[in-house]
């Protein structure tokens, strides 16, 4: 009898570094600050609004499209941040966190044939999403020096095969973010185009020093070929529940939902009902309204820790993760000298850059890691003692 043959959709594609760094810290005991999630609780109010969600008996499905509560506060923030209107019915949709609407909307709207320009360094799920549904990835670097658009390079690039431009405010993982001008720009390359743009926009209010919290939404001319996706996850310190959505017109979120009602359907009934009720109690406006504060706190303990070390490091200037260059002290490539700081007694665990690149000529010249810094102030100050010691090893 003979055994099926496999035929991989993703020959290329093996287990993801997040999980790779993770699952090595566990092991070697390593301090981990690589993969993106906080070391500390959500707020306690939204862990109690989630138990009397379950309480009052908020446990079966959700609707596919997500508690009308949730979306009808999502409409409301998105139209008070940006001005852009979006129906609650028609034009919302929660899903199992930012990432699985994501890959949905590549599905529902890239075929064969199509390209899809990313941004790099950028998100590695958006490579192989698009993979499977049949498209061509044109990968196209952001500016080399504080990772802004580059518009000059998106111009050259483009074809009338993109279907799909993929962006990414605050990026991860350099913590990048934009102006009014370059998203100006961007709507002026794209307005006679028939390309999609989609936003992912998951650490979106974490803008920090003064600049605009801008989304993809605040330009008009995008409005009819935006999909923005945002993570509740993220900015209620709580991604292991895995509950976000995307906004969209009714056209496009229509096929979006085709493929989410068959992939996810629903999730989180509870969390979705907890979280309606803390974003709506005043505590939860007040936490949305300090988020991006806490988080350039932790940045700033973070950057003032490496003065004077050997690290060079331009400030995140949002999302929860900054990157490091180990260039001036280690001329190795970014996985062995990840692999090796993870392995070295009170080790440390951070996310190589190589494999937010899809192309591998980027990869090859790269000298530069990723440090969550969304973590307790004792984790910060005793990662800060482990990359002292890495640069001075």
């Amino acid at each position: 009898m003979l055994d099926p043959q496999v035929d991989s959709k993703l020959p290329h594609v093996g287990t993801t570094i997040f999980t790779e760094m993770s699952a090595m810290a566990q092991r070697f005991n390593a301090l981990n600050m690589s993969q993106g999630f906080p070391d500390f609780q959500p707020p306690h109010s939204l862990q109690t609004a989630v138990s009397r969600a379950m309480a009052s008996g908020h446990n079966q499905y959700a609707p596919m499209a997500g508690n009308i509560a949730l979306r009808e506060w999502i409409a409301k923030d998105i139209e008070t941040r940006t001005g852009a209107v979006f129906h609650p019915g028609d034009e919302l949709t929660v899903g199992a966190g930012a990432s699985s609407l994501i890959f949905a909307a590549i599905q529902a709207l890239v075929g064969p044939g199509d390209e899809v320009m990313v941004l790099t360094p950028c998100y590695d799920l958006y490579e192989p999403a698009i993979a499977l549904a049949g498209g061509t990835v044109i990968a196209v670097p952001l500016k080399s020096e504080g990772f802004h658009l580059d518009l000059e390079a998106i111009s050259r690039a483009w074809t009338p095969k993109i279907r799909m431009l993929i962006v990414n405010i605050p990026n991860n993982p350099t913590g990048a973010t934009w102006n009014r001008q370059e998203l100006t720009g961007l709507a002026d390359l794209v307005q006679d185009s028939n390309a999609f743009v989609l936003s992912d926009e998951v650490y979106g209010p974490m803008h920090y020093d003064g600049k605009e919290a801008l989304s993809i939404a605040h330009e008009p001319r995008l409005h009819n070929r935006s999909i923005i996706a945002a993570s509740f996850g993220k900015v209620l310190h709580c991604t292991g529940w895995k509950i976000g959505y995307v906004a969209a017109t009714e056209t496009i979120s229509r096929e979006i939902r085709k493929v989410h009602q068959y992939d996810v359907f629903s999730t989180g009934a509870p969390l979705q009902a907890g979280i309606v009720e803390f974003l709506s109690s005043e505590e939860g406006k007040e936490h949305m309204a300090t988020l991006a504060h806490f988080y350039a706190t932790k940045r700033d303990r973070l950057v003032e820790g490496l003065k004077g070390s050997r690290w060079s490091l331009r400030p995140a200037e949002g999302g929860y993760f900054q990157i490091l260059d180990y260039g001036s002290f280690d001329d190795r490539q970014d996985r062995a000298v990840t692999t090796a700081w993870c392995q070295q007694p009170e080790g440390l665990a951070l996310i190589p850059l190589s494999p937010f690149f899809p192309s591998e000529q980027e990869k090859s010249a790269n000298r530069s890691v990723r440090i969550c810094f969304a973590k307790n102030d004792d984790t910060l100050d005793l990662g800060i003692e482990r990359l002292w010691n890495i640069s001075e090893s």
